[in-house]
């Protein structure tokens, strides 16, 4: 079977006997890929568990002991929490699209991917941004309160903010723990086309028996093949260093997820923003998109 398991060290390795004489050994960008393919494919429960295992351990750290913040890595004005957090979907879209276009090209019925690509990216935007930049920002709005010496003061959360010992309160759902944990999800979920991407070059050199059910791999013949194989040697590169950016982000959005959980929000606010992530991956791309993809004008 071609599984992301055994993919990388048949396909991008050569045989046995062929790599004793050949290599001595893997490079170290061939054990980053495979490193990155098993990261990504990941059981997405298990992922969902360690999520919620690490929420509870840094909430109870966070709760018990004073911890000093590193203002490079874990401050509001952070380079990474600024320059990326801060427009992590716009990225995390950028990035997934961009792979999945590039991928686009190695598929005989293109059109049909292409649909459902569009499809995904408007629907994964949307459920972003109608919960962190409205649902959440109504609740914070209607929950907020700025007191000083127990008088309420009707103030937005700056004005409270600029004046000295004034405190302000809301119930302020973690944006960053919905965010971080939907961007992870939905691009595990998004990877999973290196898996079509191994399988075809197995294909193409001849290993038709060694593929995955799951996978649709297209009959070619040898006029067409040999086309399909120019392609897919100019555009590996492309597809492999589109795919590592994928990895590298989400493990950027790993750890500002610890971060966030370590340094910021309640307990209920980031297991609320986190809940909420995880039920949107699953509405869509367990349900929704399964069954949306069934009808015929994204198949043909």
């Amino acid at each position: 079977m071609c599984s992301p398991d055994t993919i990388v060290v048949q396909d991008i390795e050569t045989p046995v006997e062929e790599k004793k004489k050949q290599l001595p050994g893997s490079s170290v960008w061939e054990t980053f890929f495979s490193w990155g393919v098993y990261y990504l494919h990941i059981n997405p429960v298990m992922k969902i568990i360690y999520y919620i295992i690490t929420l509870l351990i840094f909430s109870l750290m966070k709760e018990s002991m004073d911890i000093p913040h590193f203002e490079i890595l874990t401050g509001k004005q952070s380079v990474l929490n600024k320059m990326f957090v801060k427009k992590g979907w716009g990225i995390t879209c950028v990035v997934f699209v961009l792979y999945q276009l590039v991928s686009l090209t190695l598929h005989t019925k293109w059109k049909a991917s292409l649909k459902k690509l569009l499809v995904r990216a408007v629907a994964t935007t949307f459920f972003f941004f109608i919960w962190c930049a409205v649902i959440f920002q109504l609740i914070e709005n209607y929950t907020q309160a700025c007191t000083y010496r127990n008088i309420r003061f009707e103030l937005t959360k700056k004005e409270c903010h600029n004046k000295a010992d004034h405190v302000y309160h809301s119930f302020d759902i973690s944006g960053h723990s919905y965010l971080l944990t939907y961007c992870v999800l939905i691009m595990m979920e998004e990877s999973k086309e290196i898996v079509y991407f191994l399988c075809l070059r197995r294909y193409l050199r001849g290993a038709h028996e060694d593929t995955v059910e799951e996978v649709s791999l297209p009959v070619l013949e040898a006029k067409e093949a040999k086309r399909m194989t120019l392609r897919l040697t100019i555009l590996s590169p492309i597809v492999v260093i589109v795919f590592m950016c994928v990895v590298l982000l989400c493990l950027l959005w790993d750890f500002m997820l610890i971060v966030t959980t370590i340094y910021y929000h309640t307990f209920l606010e980031k297991v609320i923003g986190t809940t909420l992530a995880v039920s949107m991956w699953y509405m869509l791309y367990r349900r929704s998109f399964l069954c949306i993809f069934r009808y015929n004008i994204f198949n043909s």
